[in-house]
């Protein structure tokens, strides 16, 4: 009798999924164009189209983005050729799964699709798409050799140049990706021919890249930066954000502008706000430690938000297994590196985390989760409850976008 429940609940929950990743699908691309960073890699096109290749790659753009985006943008509008793109890197995203990970069942991608629809972000015009399908083909690559499992070598590292090239929040991966090489190094993989891909790619973009390295000194990344008449940096925009939010001038996940930012520092001098993320860290030790633990446990519950109950489930089980066996185990790479990243961006970051960021393993979760739910290693009662969650979340996501929808 239990059996059969659990069996029509999670027809219900692929079903409603179904409905809800359709209204989402619909609803995200239709929204006007331009908003957010959408509008960053509309002009990013428009400077290509304007002054050239050459003088786009100087001023800074996401190069791998723009490349598959350009084409389109010849024959469509902008942000129709980004958001196409986008769609497509999907699709491909999904057909991996399906052809690397041999996930074959629909209770797999209605949890991907729930995600998606949830998040939304993958049907605008940004190159956070890429960047993201490239970070969890590497790391769905390294997750399967940890377990034994077969993978391609040179299409996981290929990947790996790809997102190294498209976002410079590489950076923030890089404790995650160093172990990840660890990680490839002890499963002792035997490297053959084809190790030579990802070597022309990387050359590949070094030298697509070299117009920028010339005149910048840097690659070529697109630039959220203040205006060149303003002299404050990131870091200080960030820091001051946080500091306005705790005292009540700022809604929490709002920044203030540039100006402002500038006015604080001939206000209070230019040691008042740090230029950098290691200053950040170091600037108010008290203020630091607070943060972390305010934004780590906002990523938490607003990647419940995101995820249903998967996210606490895979990290609870790594501690249970730690706690058990005494020792970190390989091939529990993804609840590790889910929580490790998780810890670094609280850590870091001194304004809010966007969860877009955690994209990477928050995906990585989903396929670990379901691995563990097939291998029925988890109580059916709390895979029961996951569904019910999820069923939950969908219907105020439903409701949410369709009265966005009709007003």
């Amino acid at each position: 009798m239990q059996s059969k429940i659990i069996k029509y609940v999670k027809i219900v929950f692929i079903c409603i999924t179904l409905l809800y990743s359709i209204i989402a699908a619909y609803y995200f691309l239709n929204k006007p164009s331009g908003g957010g960073d959408e509008g960053l890699f509309i002009a990013d096109l428009e400077l290509i189209n304007n002054e050239g290749w050459m003088e786009a790659i100087k001023q800074n753009i996401s190069i791998p983005f723009m490349l598959l985006a350009y084409p389109l943008s010849l024959f469509l509008k902008s942000f129709i050729a980004l958001r196409i793109v986008n769609c497509i890197i999907l699709i491909l995203l999904l057909f991996y799964f399906y052809k690397i990970n041999k996930k074959r069942d629909l209770l797999f991608y209605s949890y991907i699709l729930f995600y998606i629809s949830t998040i939304g972000f993958f049907y605008t015009g940004i190159n956070d798409v890429l960047f993201i399908v490239a970070l969890v083909v590497f790391l769905n690559g390294v997750y399967r050799l940890a377990n034994n499992k077969p993978t391609s070598i040179h299409w996981m590292l290929t990947a790996l140049v790809l997102a190294f090239f498209t976002r410079q929040l590489f950076m923030v991966f890089l404790p995650v990706i160093l172990f990840s090489l660890y990680v490839i190094y002890r499963s002792k993989i035997k490297f053959n021919k084809k190790i030579l891909i990802p070597s022309f790619v990387f050359i590949f973009f070094l030298l697509v890249n070299l117009p920028s390295i010339m005149e910048n000194g840097t690659l070529s990344y697109d630039k959220k930066s203040p205006p060149e008449t303003m002299n404050v940096t990131w870091a200080q925009h960030q820091y001051l954000a946080q500091i306005m939010v705790n005292n009540g001038e700022l809604k929490n996940g709002q920044h203030p502008s540039w100006e402002q930012t500038q006015q604080y520092i001939k206000l209070h001098g230019e040691e008042s706000l740090p230029n950098g993320i290691l200053k950040g860290i170091t600037q108010d030790y008290q203020l630091t430690i607070k943060e972390f633990f305010k934004d780590f446990v906002y990523s938490i519950f607003y990647g419940t938000r995101q995820l249903g109950l998967m996210l606490l489930i895979i990290i609870l089980f790594l501690l249970n297994q730690v706690y058990k066996t005494r020792r970190i185990e390989l091939k529990y790479f993804v609840p590790i590196a889910t929580l490790a990243m998780l810890m670094i961006f609280s850590f870091i970051i001194i304004s809010y985390v966007e969860l877009r960021w955690l994209t990477p393993v928050f995906i990585m979760t989903i396929v670990f989760y379901d691995d563990l739910e097939k291998e029925k290693r988890i109580a059916i009662k709390l895979v029961s409850l996951n569904y019910l969650t999820l069923i939950s979340f969908s219907i105020y996501g439903i409701i949410k976008l369709l009265n966005k929808i009709y007003l």
